[in-house]
């Protein structure tokens, strides 16, 4: 509680403190049969809600109870009667307290004087760290604790989580505190920080009362090393159960400790930063723990915790020898810390720097190599994490899953409201498992994240939640729903990497929505502008490459589709998909067959690409008039579509063809079972017909595809650069007559009669792009 003499009627410095204090008995009452009325008159307080307060912080005492009496009188502000630094300057004013307690009572008492709150457990846990040569009587703790409890020493501080939590009323506890020589009491919050430590590491709930004591104890005693571990132990989340004691335990560290302990960089600026967005320093007893809590989740988001790697500990910060280290040292990545010598920061750092190089592939190896101490749990769930992202960026689906999963059962024991770790896990399970056509998994995912609040470091748990719902999305062909997903991915300003896909997901949506060529191309153009994008890892390089095909699929402009399709991997199913897709397009149904064909069983389809090969396959055995050939690869399409509880092997058919399938199979019972997976979607078969009917119609169906060789390939590329038939002959050192003869064998091919028409027809194909 907070106390202003000057409005609360409590006593003053001079004129009526006098009057309104008489103290008939300057020694110690039993503290625990005193009421608040019977303080306030041994005290001559008229405040009776003063009394009470004073009467819970002195157990009792009337010479401390006086001595805060005198002391708050003579403050020219508020007064806290809870605060530490209050209690120690009354407990500097008064004598001893008057109790008739064994040396073991008194020591234990200045042992508990140091916890600000504490259950019995723990008061015995902490009494193990009693300094050598001190004569207890520890075998018979739950005894000490009962003698002081009757002397008032120890007093009930109510209930929380199940527990009952004790105390030592605040200035008794300063009192017995300052009669601790500073050796002995050096020696003491050591050994207590390093017992409490301990239990924090281990405990399954960290509980805010200890965090804050080892907090507080650990920065007083300059014990570095302690706030370390609680940094690997518990993490972010101290910010968020005790963000006054974390704030000021962090804040404004010396630069010993900085060299000493480097790793204390990122929450020292961290603590900082939380700090100055609240108007500076803070002083104890004046800090409003939300507004706190509220800082600290500003301070972490949009990129704000990458910003601190850099800027904080030892990439650019100190070292212990005192010089500042060079991040060039390790740009190319070869110089990432050996695991096992690398402390757990440094390693998150390594593992995150590699996934900005789009290394994933080293980024999971080293994440998987990584060894921290067993009591860094918090640490080794970090590394974990990101590991498991870097292996969703490498589709390693299966091994993400595993690990998230490990990830997401640890971290929920121990997890806080506002934390980012298991909605992390969540989130990028979600993703891994929609990605990876696991739709169930992906589904009640999305369900469990739904109403998520903004988190700590909400850049690791949204975008990667709008990206799993932007896929599903998409394979429910919810459009205003994956526009709604992709747009929020879009805006994330750093998202982890996830930023690489916005166009893949954009030029996807654009097939299936555009109604005209000009919208198709301007919404391939626009999904080019939402920033700077990360390195992309192989496989996003191929969904990039995919998405671009598409696009010019979609427009008949194959030949610039097979230039994407040549930039991707040689073991890339997409590539495969859309090279049938590119053969149906230019006509050549036999083709589409047989390439179907081959590649259906191949080990590296997955199903989605098997879906894809069937619906195509489809299509081109519809174009041959094999109608029911067609329906029967149709129904293996539809099954497929469904164990996979996607409908875009269908939705991306060129539309003519979509339209007839859905013709001949109108009846067809193969239908029911993807009425039956997207029951949520479409009531009806009809209603869902009717979505297949709309989406991508402007998509060509069919396109003659000239074969050019080189020279005619040159040949085209200088004609469109508005060369005349001498130049060109000069530039290919052939006579003009032999020009005019090629010309005329390529507008043959082209099915044209012109210059200009040759020119226009190429680069409606993609051959040529006209200047």
């Amino acid at each position: 509680m907070y106390v202003d003499v000057r409005d609360t009627g409590s006593p003053r410095r001079g004129g009526g403190l006098e009057k309104m204090v008489s103290i008939a008995d300057s020694g110690q009452d039993e503290g625990s049969d005193r009421t608040t009325a019977d303080f306030a008159d041994a005290l001559g307080v008229a405040d009776q809600e003063f009394a009470a307060e004073l009467l819970s912080a002195s157990g009792g005492d009337l010479v401390l109870g006086r001595t805060a009496v005198e002391a708050a009188a003579g403050a020219d502000f508020a007064v806290d009667l809870s605060s530490r630094s209050f209690a120690d300057y009354v407990a500097s004013l008064a004598p001893a307290p008057a109790l008739e307690l064994s040396t073991a009572d008194v020591w234990v008492a200045r042992v508990l004087a140091h916890l600000s709150s504490f259950t019995e457990q723990t008061a015995l846990l902490a009494l193990t760290s009693v300094p050598a040569g001190v004569e207890t009587e520890l075998w018979d703790a739950e005894g000490v604790l009962m003698r002081l409890r009757m002397a008032g020493v120890i007093v009930a501080d109510g209930e929380s989580g199940g527990r009952r939590y004790l105390r030592v009323p605040s200035l008794l506890a300063a009192a017995y505190r300052r009669d601790v020589a500073p050796t002995a009491e050096e020696g003491l919050i050591s050994r207590l920080v390093a017992v409490l430590n301990d239990h924090l590491e281990g405990a399954e709930a960290v509980e805010p009362a200890i965090l804050s004591d080892v907090l507080t104890l650990a920065r007083r005693a300059g014990l570095w090393h302690d706030l370390v571990r609680l940094s690997e132990s518990i993490g972010l989340p101290m910010f968020l159960l005790t963000p006054a004691s974390a704030c000021m335990a962090f804040a404004g560290l010396p630069a010993e400790a900085l060299r000493a302990e480097p790793e204390l960089g990122l929450l020292s600026r961290l603590a900082e930063d939380v700090l100055g967005r609240l108007g500076g320093g803070v002083g104890e007893g004046t800090i409003r723990e939300e507004e706190l809590r509220e800082a600290v989740a500003a301070e972490t988001r949009q990129g704000r915790m990458r910003e601190l790697f850099v800027s904080s500990g030892t990439a650019g910060g100190v070292r212990p020898d005192g010089e500042a280290e060079s991040r060039e040292a390790r740009a190319d990545g070869h110089a990432a810390p050996e695991s096992e010598a690398a402390g757990p920061l440094e390693t998150i750092r390594a593992i995150a720097e590699l996934a900005a190089a789009g290394r994933h592939a080293e980024a999971v190896e080293l994440g998987l190599s990584a060894r921290v101490r067993p009591g860094a749990r918090r640490a080794q769930l970090t590394i974990r994490l990101l590991t498991a992202i870097s292996a969703v960026h490498d589709s390693r689906l299966s091994k993400a899953l595993s690990i998230l999963h490990d990830v997401e059962g640890q971290a929920s024991v121990r997890h806080v409201d506002g934390d980012f770790l298991l909605p992390a896990a969540l989130a990028w399970s979600a993703l891994a498992a929609a990605t990876g056509a696991d739709h169930e998994r992906a589904d009640r995912l999305l369900a469990r994240l739904a109403g998520q609040p903004p988190t700590l470091v909400d850049d690791m748990v949204h975008p990667a939640w709008s990206a799993a719902a932007a896929v599903r999305a998409l394979d429910r062909l919810d459009l205003e729903g994956a526009r709604r997903s992709i747009d929020d991915l879009a805006a994330a300003p750093q998202g982890w990497g996830l930023q690489a896909i916005v166009p893949v997901f954009g030029r996807i949506l654009a097939v299936l929505s555009a109604t005209t060529e000009s919208a198709l191309l301007f919404a391939n153009d626009e999904v080019e502008t939402h920033g700077e994008f990360p390195i992309p890892s192989e496989t996003e390089k191929d969904l990039l490459c995919a998405s671009r095909s598409l696009i010019f699929i979609a427009l008949g402009q194959l030949r610039w589709a097979e230039v994407e399709l040549d930039q991707m991997s040689a073991d890339s199913a997409i590539r495969v998909v859309q090279s049938v897709r590119v053969e149906l397009v230019a006509g050549r149904v036999e083709s589409a067959i047989a390439l179907a064909d081959t590649w259906f069983y191949h080990r590296m389809l997955t199903p989605s690409g098997r879906a894809d090969l069937a619906a195509l396959k489809a299509a081109a055995l519809s174009r041959l008039g094999r109608d029911a050939e067609a329906v029967a690869e149709l129904r293996t399409a539809i099954g497929l579509s469904a164990w996979v509880s996607s409908l875009l092997p269908l939705a991306l058919l060129p539309w003519h063809d979509r339209i007839r399938l859905l013709d001949l199979s109108a009846d067809d019972p193969a239908w029911d079972g993807a009425l039956e997976t997207f029951s949520g979607d479409f009531a009806t078969r009809d209603a869902l017909f009717a979505r297949l009917r709309e989406v991508g119609t402007i998509t060509v169906s069919e396109t003659s595809m000239p074969q050019l060789s080189d020279p005619e390939t040159r040949l085209l590329t200088l004609l469109a650069s508005g060369l005349t038939i001498a130049e060109i002959s000069t530039e290919l050192h052939q006579v003009p007559g032999t020009v005019k003869n090629r010309l005329s064998a390529l507008y043959r091919k082209f099915g044209v009669s012109s210059r200009a028409e040759v020119v226009a027809r190429a680069s409606s194909l993609g051959f040529v792009t006209p200047s």
